[in-house]
């Protein structure tokens, strides 16, 4: 029967070879990883004579004395990791342990990798579909750069035109400061330091690992104008991380990126995945590569007591409101 294990009654190398061995391996789900992006990680885990065969790493964040489950940053997806075929029966017996021990979670993501196994249960479950973007890179360069879209394929060769330069990056620096100057004021409520430190920690340990590649385009006169960061692990590329600063956007050095990773990793047994947010306008550029779009489920409860239940219920609103209202400005 699987059952609910504190962070310190977590064996990471037993956790890892489950993870390393499933069906749905992401790098997101290592115990190195959530120790970066989820300090104090719990997990709802399945076991047989000590060695791992289902496991579910569980987020934990406390406020006002409750305990809750939030999906962490630079972390698209988690979910439940089998060694063999996940059942749905198994699954519904790990989400009723999850809501046993709590009551309220703003928002948790299940890998692409569970969602058929989910799919029978998922209403029952009150799970709401999303989607991200993945290129399968199986295919010849040149097939794939069919796929673009005719925009896509203009604006990369006006990045060509423009004389920008591909250099691999080995400092984390140069891109938080795109972001910081360039993005950071877009985000609603801003972002914290906090977000920065955890980025710099999470390149520090994989490099440390061998997963991430760092790629930045410099103008003609050797300026840093556009970055991004993507790790490689269990057949996936992720683009964990990027920003361009106006004269990258300007020049089109996402794309100059993107387009080279493609290039390098065609005719490969990868997938890379955009972790495209759904925003309309990210989803377009994304999508002009290509990719098709992948589900998986998210996961929103709140069995809170009543008073607590209706004052977040309150503040969801507020907030939407918020974010409409700054949109259509």
């Amino acid at each position: 029967m699987p059952q609910l294990l504190q962070h310190n009654d977590i064996n990471k190398a037993a956790w890892d070879a489950c993870i390393g061995a499933s069906g749905q391996r992401q790098v997101y789900a290592l115990s190195w990883y959530l120790d970066v992006v989820a300090p104090g990680w719990q997990a709802v885990v399945e076991q047989e004579h000590g060695v791992y065969t289902c496991v579910m790493p569980l987020p934990v964040r406390r406020k006002y004395g409750i305990s809750y489950l939030q999906q962490p940053l630079f972390c698209q997806q988690l979910g439940i990791y089998a060694r063999q075929e996940l059942r749905a029966e198994q699954a519904t017996a790990f989400l009723a342990i999850v809501r046993q021990s709590f009551k309220y979670s703003p928002g948790y993501a299940f890998c692409t990798g569970n969602t058929s196994s989910l799919q029978s249960i998922a209403q029952q479950q009150g799970l709401q579909p999303i989607h991200t973007l993945y290129l399968d890179l199986g295919r010849p360069y040149e097939q794939l750069w069919k796929g673009y879209t005719r925009d896509r394929k203009y604006n990369l060769n006006k990045a060509r035109r423009e004389h920008l330069r591909l250099t691999r990056g080995h400092d984390i620096e140069p891109l938080i400061r795109l972001f910081r100057q360039n993005i950071a004021h877009k985000v609603y409520g801003g972002v914290d330091e906090a977000a920065y430190r955890m980025l710099r920690e999470l390149y520090t340990v994989c490099v440390e690992k061998g997963i991430a590649e760092l790629i930045y385009t410099l103008d003609e006169q050797g300026s840093i104008t556009a970055g991004g960061l993507f790790l490689y692990y269990g057949g996936y590329i992720t683009y964990i991380f990027n920003a361009a600063d106006v004269s990258g956007r300007k020049s089109n050095g996402r794309t100059l990126i993107l387009d080279d990773v493609i290039h390098r990793n065609a005719n490969t047994k990868q997938v890379l995945d955009f972790e495209s947010p759904m925003i309309e306008s990210i989803v377009g550029f994304y999508r002009s590569f290509g990719p098709v779009p992948v589900p998986f489920y998210e996961w929103k409860y709140n069995r809170l007591p009543l008073p607590l239940r209706l004052l977040k219920q309150v503040r969801q609103q507020v907030l939407l409101s918020l974010q409409a209202g700054q949109r259509a400005g």
